[in-house]
Order: structure tokens, then C-alpha cells, then sequence
């Protein structure tokens, strides 16, 4: 039996995508429930159980109860028979349990947005051990039957599935090429209407993050080099007050998406003359879906931790190599 552990809307794309790629039987899907109502929605949308032999649900709280249940639960519908644990969160002391107490021939780590990046490089190529006391935790997993972590060192059994390069990668590599995603577009191709899309950053506005006037000045050099009115999706984690302010910007179509931005395009009818957006995942992977898109990153100079900094190097490196081999104009506006 195959194991695909999802806690997020864009886990469970690259999950199906794993599904597909390594053409895989019997595979069984742990999904963990979103709490807020958007993640709720979008994952209801993208989920068809029939993609699966079993389709097994759990609370995402109560991580020291409700892990060592789907731990019982692997068991007895596997029988003991595993194959492979496709999973994300690669420091999750979720996944870190299941991995202690569940013996797999092979862990195949999928995408988890731009961490799957620093995981990479924090952890997978140093190959570090991972030790993560919680006493009381590990007292209670002990009176359950279950083995607490401990030290757990690294799995050389372990493979990246990934739309992120890796060069010289450490462990075995397959890229994910976004197949699915792909030919859904195709399917739905001639129906679909060509705008610029503008793609909304998360955490603005808050300690530490980009400041709502700096962003909105961002959203308007966005405009000022864009020939026709943008189509602006916001992150799921967009606040109010910065919601409100943005609809006030002529120009700006504010469109509230109701499934991840892989998705959202492709149900409404958009395909992408250019994509516009600061360092996130998803300017990454509809480059990938749209491989004829014009892509502009805003290069922000207000980015205020290393793991920003960070990705937006490997963005720009990323975008720059892009439009080299086919001359694209991709461009970059300082902000």
C-alpha cells in the first residue's frame, strides 16, 4: 500500500500529480482538515476520492492523540504491506512520528510550497539527524504503544518529487511536471480568454512582513507597466484592511479565487499573458503550466527575513535563466 500524507490544497495537487507520475496502486490518502473555511472549500473542489482506494480524514489539531490513531489506522489497512509514504512537511513532527513507527521502502518527499526549498538545503543535503524532545508527549505516545522519535537520523531511502531543481541533488530526484495540471489546461484551451494577472502576496501587513504601503506601490508599478487593467487574486491569507485598499486601485479587477491559483485560472476561463507577482510559489509553478506566459517578478527591497531573501534570489536566478533560451522579455521592476 502506498501512504500520500496531505495537510494543504497545494499538497493535494502535487500529491495527484505524484499518483500519476509514479503510477502507483493502492494507494491510500491521510488528509488532514483545513480550519479555516477558504482551505476548506478549495480543498473540497480539488478532491476526487475515486483517484483513491481509501480516503481516510483526521483533525489537524491534537497532534499527540489523533497521530497515533493514523498510525493504528495505516496499519490495519495496509496489513503491513507498505510501499511508499508520499509526503510533505519535511520537519513536520506528524510525518517525523509516522516515519519512527511505520517501516516504508521508500519516503518520497513532495512539494509544500517554497519550503520544500529550504528543506532541501536546511536538511535533506547536510543530511541531518532530526530531535525533537516533548517529554510529556513522548510519555503519553509511550502509555499508547507508540515509539516517540527519539533522535531520528537521516533515510537514505528518501526521494524529492519536485518542480524545484537540484542540482547535484543528493538523493534521488524525479521532477514534477505538473501533468495533470497540463492537460487540463489543454482540455480547455480554446475556451479560455487572455489577461494579465497580478498574484497576490501572503502575510502583508503584518510584524515583520512587507507594510500595506509598500505593497500597494508595488501593485501600481505592476500597473504602470502593464498595457491593459490586471486581474488581481489575492492569497488566501490576505487581510481585510489590505483587501479593501487594493479595490480601490484603478485598473485592479479583484477577483476572490475559490480554488488554489494552479486551479482558479483554468475554472474561470484566464490564460496568462503575463503573470506578475513578488516570491511565491505560485509565480513558480504557473510558469511551469504556462510555459508561453510573460513572467514579471517584483524584486522588493523591503523583504525583511533571510528565507525571503533567500527565494527571491533563487526566483530572479530562475526567471533570468528562463527567458534566456527563447529570448523572453521576462522583466524585473525594482520597487
Amino acid at each position: 500500500m502506498n501512504i500520500f500524507l496531505v495537510t494543504s490544497p497545494f499538497q493535494y495537487i502535487c500529491a495527484n500529480e505524484a499518483r500519476e507520475a509514479y503510477r502507483t496502486k493502492n494507494n491510500l490518502l491521510i488528509l488532514f482538515e483545513q480550519n479555516n473555511l477558504i482551505g476548506q472549500k478549495q480543498m473540497s473542489s480539488l478532491l476526487n476520492e475515486q483517484d483513491w482506494d481509501r480516503v481516510l480524514r483526521y483533525p489537524r489539531n491534537k497532534r499527540t492523540t489523533i497521530t497515533p490513531r493514523v498510525i493504528r489506522d495505516i496499519k490495519k489497512y495496509s496489513k503491513g504491506n507498505l510501499n511508499n509514504l508520499f509526503y510533505s512537511e519535511y520537519c513536520s513532527w506528524r510525518s517525523k512520528l509516522i516515519i519512527r513507527n511505520l517501516a516504508f521502502k521508500k519516503h518520497i518527499f513532495f512539494d509544500d510550497g517554497t519550503m520544500t526549498f529550504f528543506d532541501y538545503y536546511d536538511h535533506i543535503e547536510p543530511k541531518s539527524v532530526f530531535y525533537r524532545p516533548r517529554w510529556i508527549q513522548d510519555f503519553i505516545l509511550k502509555f499508547s504503544g507508540i515509539k516517540p522519535i527519539g533522535k531520528l537520523g537521516f533515510f537514505e531511502n528518501t526521494e524529492i518529487f519536485s518542480i524545484f531543481h537540484f542540482p547535484d541533488c543528493v538523493v534521488s530526484y524525479k521532477e514534477n511536471t505538473l501533468t495533470l495540471l497540463k492537460e487540463r489546461i489543454n482540455s480547455r484551451r480554446h475556451q479560455m480568454v487572455p489577461h494579465n494577472i497580478f498574484i497576490g502576496q501572503g502575510s502583508i501587513d503584518e510584524k515583520g512582513r512587507i507594510s500595506i504601503d509598500e505593497y500597494l506601490e508595488s501593485i501600481k508599478s505592476a500597473l504602470s507597466h502593464s498595457e491593459q487593467s490586471l486581474i488581481y487574486i489575492p492569497h488566501r491569507t490576505e487581510a481585510e484592511h489590505v483587501s479593501k485598499e487594493i479595490k480601490k486601485l484603478e485598473g485592479i479587477i479583484y477577483h476572490q479565487p475559490q480554488f488554489p491559483i494552479e486551479i482558479e485560472l483554468i475554472e474561470h476561463g484566464f490564460i496568462p499573458n503575463e503573470i506578475i507577482g513578488l516570491s511565491s510559489t505560485a509565480l513558480y509553478t504557473l510558469s511551469k503550466i504556462y510555459p508561453d506566459a510573460k513572467i514579471r517578478l517584483i524584486e522588493h527591497k523591503y523583504m525583511t527575513s533571510s528565507r525571503d531573501n533567500r527565494i527571491q534570489s533563487y526566483l530572479l536566478d530562475y526567471f533570468h535563466n528562463r527567458s534566456l533560451p527563447e529570448l523572453r522579455k521576462s522583466q524585473i521592476v525594482r520597487s
